[in-house]
């Protein structure tokens, strides 16, 4: 008797719940709760969520920021989703720092090959501007010698447009004449400088340093020595 009687108060209860205006109108427990502005448990909050960092969170209390050094302060993960994170630690942030080291890599190479494949002042004649000898042996080499997805040929612009044309005339032509009109290599224009000077520049220096050395011996006398 006491059971039913029990059973009966409690199915009371939590009819009275349930039909209660308010909760009726607040839709519970049918109702979907809402978190960060997304129904929770959708694809769309399951995604946010997975998307969250890992590791404890930084809040505020007491007017002290806790801890103090930098944390995250977005929510945090579900159970299930630091589980996950602990279980498979550190994938994927190491492929994400893998893929971010082998990006600035790959651009510090490119900028490489683009410096080593680049025809500037120095490589051309100052008043023709044809291409020097050592313009020619550096387009050859190019030709000859680059990889084939780094093949192509960067010219340093000039601010005089005519200049810019004569120069890449004069790249084309050599390039038709060691391949013929066949050849596909890329011939363009690039606004740069060189990263170092050129060898000619170098030796004048080297020459003007040598012929204005002092010489190494060192000044003798032999007025005003004790011994006399």
């Amino acid at each position: 008797m006491r059971l039913i009687l029990s059973q009966i108060l409690l199915f009371a209860f939590f009819s009275g719940i349930v039909l209660c205006p308010d909760t009726a109108k607040a839709g519970w427990p049918w109702a979907k709760k809402q978190d960060c502005g997304m129904e929770k448990y959708s694809p769309e909050w399951w995604a946010y969520t997975g998307s969250l960092p890992v590791g404890s969170r930084q809040f505020y209390r007491f007017g002290k920021m806790w801890p103090p050094r930098p944390r995250p302060t977005d929510p945090q993960q579900t159970f299930m989703q630091q589980y996950h994170s602990a279980h498979f630690w550190p994938t994927p942030y190491n492929e994400m720092d893998r893929n971010y080291i082998n990006t600035i890599q790959e651009a510090q190479v490119s900028k490489g090959w683009k410096n080593a494949t680049t025809l500037y002042d120095y490589h051309f004649n100052s008043e023709t501007h044809e291409l020097t000898k050592s313009g020619r042996e550096h387009l050859l080499w190019i030709m000859q010698s680059a990889v084939s997805h780094r093949r192509a040929a960067y010219v340093q612009a000039s601010t005089e447009k005519y200049i810019n044309e004569q120069r890449l005339a004069s790249v084309n032509n050599y390039v038709n004449e060691l391949a013929g009109p066949a050849c596909s290599m890329a011939v363009m224009l690039d606004v740069t400088s060189p990263m170092s000077r050129p060898a000619v520049e170098v030796e004048n220096y080297q020459r003007v340093w040598l012929e204005n050395m002092e010489s190494p011996h060192i000044p003798y006398s032999l007025e005003g020595s004790g011994g006399e």
